[in-house]
């Protein structure tokens, strides 16, 4: 550690080895839990142009940019959350925990072959009645100047004392001005499982999928979200915004869905919704910055 907390990595955590750990880590929560105070910190992050296509592919983004799609460098700043929650610090599994929310912010844009610096420390937490909510934030730097930010929120069930507030009576669905239909089939999500290095087993395949309780296998919540941000690029009138998404329901596989949008004067509200129409998967919006 230096002096001002920070734990420095000489490179990225490989993911397939800390998966495998998350997969036999167990902890027992606590009523008080105490969260690590330092921040990881690694520096001459390049993103490796193999990688970067695949991910381009999977999520729809424009293959010849030489930009870096807004919600790449997730896919690395989660090798950073992975390597935090394998701490012995860290007072929950990280096998189990639901991504509630993410939030990035573009500050400007990234060329694909810049080394940039990223960062990462828990925001908060805070014990709910479902469990124990907490957050990740990461920045990227190129130059000491920030360029990026990201904001994940986690919750890991379990028992606490906290009373369930009385659930809010459902409202209508909102009416959008613009729909349009995405198929979604296990290949996107195996595809985007190989981009992105979150090879959760819930994402491979629908046997080990019911293995860990869902019916069958789902896409991952950060494919929904890149996903409609490359469909939703043309609606984007500023290189510099933010885009937070609540993730409401999962996505079983092979479905198609909606993806409803309002285009704003400062940016776009949106929803991936299910082949109905009516049940939300994510709930969305972008803003400009600076406009």
């Amino acid at each position: 550690m230096t002096a001002s907390n920070e734990l420095r990595l000489k490179r990225l955590p490989s993911t397939l080895p800390m998966l495998l750990k998350a997969a036999i880590t167990r902890k027992k929560p606590s009523s008080a839990p105490r969260f690590p105070s330092y921040t990881l910190d690694v520096d001459k992050v390049v993103c490796a142009n193999s990688q970067l296509q695949r991910y381009r592919k999977a999520c729809g983004f424009n293959t010849d940019n030489t930009i870096l799609p807004v919600s790449f460098l997730h896919v690395q700043a989660f090798r950073l959350h992975m390597k935090m929650m394998l701490d012995k610090q860290f007072p929950v599994s990280p096998m189990g925990c639901v991504h509630l929310s993410n939030s990035i912010t573009q500050l400007r844009p990234i060329n694909a072959k810049t080394p940039v610096r990223l960062t990462c420390r828990v925001a908060g937490h805070q014990i709910t009645d479902k469990g124990i909510e907490f957050s990740f934030h990461c920045s990227a730097f190129v130059d000491n100047e920030k360029v990026w930010e990201d904001t994940s929120r986690y919750l890991s069930r379990c028992k606490t004392d906290v009373a369930a507030a009385p659930k809010a009576a459902r409202s209508s669905p909102r009416v959008y001005s613009h729909n349009r239909s995405i198929a979604i089939g296990r290949q996107d999500a195996r595809s985007y499982a190989r981009a992105s290095g979150d090879f959760n087993p819930i994402h491979l395949h629908d046997i080990s999928a019911k293995l860990l309780g869902f019916k069958r296998m789902v896409i991952h919540g950060m494919w929904s979200k890149a996903a409609c941000l490359a469909a939703l690029s043309s609606e984007i009138n500023s290189v510099s915004y933010s885009c937070d998404v609540d993730f409401k329901t999962p996505i079983f596989l092979p479905t198609s869905v909606q993806l409803h949008y309002d285009s704003l004067a400062d940016g776009v509200d949106f929803e991936l919704r299910d082949k109905s129409g009516d049940k939300p998967h994510l709930i969305g919006r972008i803003r400009t910055i600076g406009n």
